[in-house]
This record gives structure tokens, sequence and C-alpha cells, in this order.
């Protein structure tokens, strides 16, 4: 009885463990970036550093170069660059690089990944000289009499 308990023990942290590892790794990191954790925590590694282990549900901000990012199992991450946002879904491998004019250059090698952009919006359209707004959809000509 006890040898069952030790190897159900024994399973439940084999188990436990290989959820812990990295489940987002980067390679061909040429610059900064920036890592926030899922419990919060923020952490920013320069090009000649080491990376910390990427958990699953980690946002990573690439603040400078190019790194390629590869999710491994069924873990996903949201890479930003720029005005960019990658989703990189589960079991895929994208190059991401920043430009310096500040677009995004990007390269899937396997997997799939969607890629949207932050817009900014404006608060209000305003109208041409001479027009006001009335409503949502109504503009009416303003005429000035002298």
């Amino acid at each position: 009885m006890k040898l069952r308990l030790i190897l159900l023990a024994l399973l439940f942290v084999f188990i436990c463990s290989s959820v812990s590892f990295a489940a987002i790794i980067m390679e061909n990191r040429t610059g900064a970036v920036k890592i926030f954790m899922p419990d919060g925590k923020q952490i920013v590694v320069q090009a000649n550093e080491p990376l910390p282990a990427i958990p699953d549900g980690a946002t990573i901000t690439i603040l400078a170069g190019s790194a390629t990012v590869n999710t491994t199992g069924k873990s996903t991450v949201s890479v930003s660059i720029g005005t960019y946002t990658v989703q990189i879904k589960e079991d895929s491998k994208i190059n991401l690089t920043l430009n310096p004019d500040g677009t995004m250059t990007s390269t899937v090698i396997a997997g799939q990944s969607l890629v949207s952009r932050k817009v900014e919006a404006y608060e209000r359209a305003i109208p041409p000289a001479g027009f006001e707004f009335h409503g949502p959809n109504e503009i009416e000509e303003i005429s000035h009499s002298h």
C-alpha cells in the first residue's frame, strides 16, 4: 500500500513539474525584450543576458531587434512588437523583427499566427470649416450673413 502511495505521489510530482517547464522558447534574439509573467512580474532582458523560463500565459514585448519565438505543446503566446501584436498559436514558430522605422517583419516557420495592429482612434471627427455636427450622421452647412 505504501509503495502505491509513493508511486502515485511521484506520478503527481512528475505531471505537475512537466506543466511548469518553459512553454515558450525564444531563440536568435538580437535585442532587448520585456516579459510580463502570468503572476504580474515584469522582466526586462537585454540582448546579451540569458532569458528566464517563459511559461504559458506570459506576454512578450520585443523592444529592439529580432527574435524567433516558438510555442511548445498546447501553449500560446502574445508578442507585442511596435504597434503590432502577434498571437502565436500552439506548436508554432515565427521570426519577428522590429524594423528601424517602427514596422514589423514576420516569417512563419511552422504553425499559425494572427497579426493585429493597434490604431489610435480619434475621439471625434472634425468637420470641414463651414460645417457643423448636429447628430451622429447629420452635418449641416453653416451660412454666415453679413
